[in-house]
């Protein structure tokens, strides 16, 4: 099964965005924030502050 995952993410200061993933597994709101708050840098990794509105998972 498919899955399409629609919100909108706002990662530490930047501005409101729309994203759309296709997976084949379901995927929580708290996943999605687990999965975009870690952020490689030229220093390592670090964390950043997500905030996610308008979350849906459905199957297709």
């Amino acid at each position: 099964m498919a899955y399409k995952i629609t919100a909108e993410i706002k990662k530490g200061w930047q501005s409101w965005g729309a994203i759309v993933l296709h997976r084949d597994s379901k995927l929580t709101e708290k996943l999605l924030i687990k999965k975009l708050s870690t952020v490689k840098t030229r220093f390592g990794i670090s964390k950043v502050d997500v905030h996610v509105r308008n979350f849906t998972c459905e199957r297709v």
